[in-house]
């Protein structure tokens, strides 16, 4: 078996966003939102409360190459409205404020129908999805986003953060959270459409730790396969938890998603078990995760004589001949 937690803790390295690229990003998400505040006070209007969300929030971004774009999700939480829905603003309304609130900060401000976005020349843009707090129809709190075609829908990223960083204390650590990025930078590379809050949910609702970078990950791909395999679908764990993130996705989507991590476990089995050496394994990852983001190992550093059996190797939920 090859050792390749060094391996791993590069490509950990080198897909993580920098201390100088996240201070740049903050810095302009906090300009946004004095900005924001400013306005909004200027309008005789309650100033908004700000959440970050999204990857950033929950320490699972992937760092941009340099000629890619960086999204970072803060949330505009509009205050000084009642529970009673019907007393609310027009969702148009309260985007033209957000949009008016920003407009002249870059060159290109976007009104989508989700959010806001800010887009900055330097690779990166803002975007400003906008709540309100109320009561849903059983009276539990919970946040509205202000959706241009569909209106004020629940929708509460608070709350899928919270429940994402509770999974994560089963990892100390940290394995489940580099577990995400590494499975986000293959999803990267290879262009598949399998959105980063399903990787989250996939991964911690399979997630088991190994101790090792690679083997965790091996066994992390194994269960998710062995689900999807069972039922093709990935339900959000917060409100509204009726929401498939598969629900989109059509037959061929799903046998291409499920061929593509197939292809995966056994390029991770490839590396682990079958390479002689270090410098094997990693040109076999480099594969499948980036010649960019994946170093490159020693070839004295020789794969370890592991005990061949008749029987077959339990990783994941099913029995798996790797020998």
């Amino acid at each position: 078996m090859n050792k390749l937690a060094k391996l791993f803790e590069g490509f950990n390295n080198n897909i993580s966003l920098s201390e100088s690229y996240k201070q740049k990003i903050r810095t302009g998400r906090n300009s946004i939102r004095s900005r924001i505040g400013n306005y909004f006070e200027q309008k005789d209007q309650q100033i908004p409360k700000h959440h970050t969300q999204g990857s950033y929030a929950m320490h699972t971004s992937i760092m941009p190459l340099e000629d890619e774009d960086f999204d970072l999700d803060n949330g505009v939480y509009l205050q000084g409205y009642d529970d009673n829905r019907e007393c609310w603003p027009e969702v148009s309304s309260v985007h033209c404020l957000v949009k008016e609130a920003v407009q002249g900060h870059t060159k290109e401000i976007i009104d989508k129908d989700t959010c806001v976005r800010v887009v900055y020349q330097d690779n990166y843009h803002l975007d400003l999805p906008i709540y309100i707090m109320g009561k849903d129809d059983d009276g539990q709190e919970v946040a509205y986003l202000a959706h241009k075609k569909e209106g004020w829908i629940i929708s509460d990223p608070v709350a899928f953060r919270n429940w994402f960083n509770d999974a994560t204390k089963q990892s100390p650590t940290g394995s489940l959270r580099r577990s995400v990025k590494y499975l986000k930078q293959w999803i990267h590379h290879n262009k598949i459409d399998i959105p980063g809050m399903a990787v989250s949910i996939l991964v911690a609702e399979n997630f088991s730790d190994e101790g090792d970078d690679a083997l965790t990950l091996l066994r992390v791909v194994t269960d998710i396969i062995d689900e999807l395999e069972e039922n093709y679908s990935c339900y959000k764990p917060v409100r509204p938890k009726t929401e498939d993130l598969f629900s989109k996705h059509s037959y061929y989507d799903q046998s291409k998603n499920l061929n593509q991590l197939e292809l995966l476990k056994n390029k991770l089995a490839e590396a682990i078990y079958d390479s002689k050496n270090q410098y094997e394994a990693s040109i076999v990852l480099r594969e499948v995760f980036g010649e960019k983001r994946f170093p490159i190992g020693e070839k004295d550093i020789l794969n370890e004589e592991y005990l061949k059996t008749s029987e077959p190797e339990k990783v994941g939920k099913k029995n798996r001949h790797y020998a």
